[in-house]
């Protein structure tokens, strides 16, 4: 971890970015491809029309990104589009590379679990590296500078679904289409879990008629995190109360609990989900200097 302080910034974003299409070609490559799984994206369109066209994957894909990738030219200018060229690029050429290698499994649950598991990962190391593909995800950013109403999360599902329709009319097969939701699924969750699991949180409020600094002594103590009293007054019956906050993690809500059951059983405790807890002692990131 010192070591990758030390490290610039704009390498590390760059081996994010690499890495993170390295595992996305490994994913089509390995197991979306060979099992017909469509999972959205260009990369979903080229599965598709590969038993129409004789044209590898990789290519395809490169040659759908040219217009999109001409359009955020025009759009955004070369300085902001130049790296999502590089990453296009790259990342058909990696497809490539890797087109020649056998599917791992022909089982389409497996490779949708699995495909889509990798799949997520690779897109957590783009996003920690600013990193992009081009794709579907760009074309969606530019229809929305031009119809500001609409939203790039609603833009990516009409088109994911809009390909796992086709998936399912071109194949014959309506099973294909759901393992291609279910990729989609897998895919999000490990996302989520990377991007989000690592500093995600609970804030407790707890409300509590005993003196305040008796209650957050002990939390402070067996927690080492920091509580701020606040003053409340309950509406119902006009009494004031403390309220204490603390910020912890996850796994440490268990302890806060069995402490407050021998710190004041009559507390009214909340817990709120935190997706994110930034400063203070929540210092935990996967690549320093780098933020998602």
């Amino acid at each position: 971890m010192r070591y990758l302080k030390k490290m610039d910034p704009r390498f590390l974003r760059g081996m994010c970015t690499l890495g993170g299409i390295l595992l996305y070609a490994l994913a089509l490559d390995l197991f979306l491809v060979g099992n017909n799984i469509a999972a959205g994206g260009l990369s979903g369109i080229a599965v598709v029309l590969r038993q129409y066209v004789p044209i590898s994957v990789g290519l395809m894909i490169y040659i759908m990104n040219v217009p999109i990738l001409v359009a955020a030219l025009v759009v955004n200018g070369w300085k902001y589009t130049v790296w999502t060229i590089v990453g296009a690029t790259i990342y058909s050429a990696v497809t490539e590379l890797f087109a020649g290698c056998p599917t791992l499994t022909h089982d389409p649950l497996a490779a949708a679990v699995f495909g889509g598991a990798i799949y997520g990962l690779g897109m957590a190391l783009l996003t920690f590296g600013d990193g992009s593909t081009g794709g579907t995800d760009l074309l969606s950013r530019l229809f929305v500078k031009k119809f500001p109403s609409m939203s790039v999360g609603k833009m990516c599902i009409v088109i994911d679904g809009t390909v796992i329709v086709l998936a399912i009319l071109s194949f014959g097969n309506v099973e294909v289409g759901l393992y291609a939701i279910l990729t989609i699924f897998v895919c999000s969750c490990v996302y989520d879990w990377i991007i989000l699991g690592f500093k995600r949180g609970c804030i407790c409020l707890i409300i509590t008629s005993h003196d305040a600094r008796e209650v957050a002594a002990p939390l402070m103590q067996a927690l080492r995190r920091g509580v701020t009293r606040l003053n409340g007054t309950g509406m119902y019956a006009g009494l004031e109360r403390s309220v204490l906050l603390v910020a912890v993690r996850q796994q440490e809500v268990p302890k806060v609990k069995t402490l407050l059951r021998s710190l004041d059983e009559d507390a009214f405790v909340m817990l709120l989900g935190a997706n994110e807890i930034i400063g203070g002692n929540f210092k935990i990131n996967i690549f320093p200097g780098l933020r998602p």
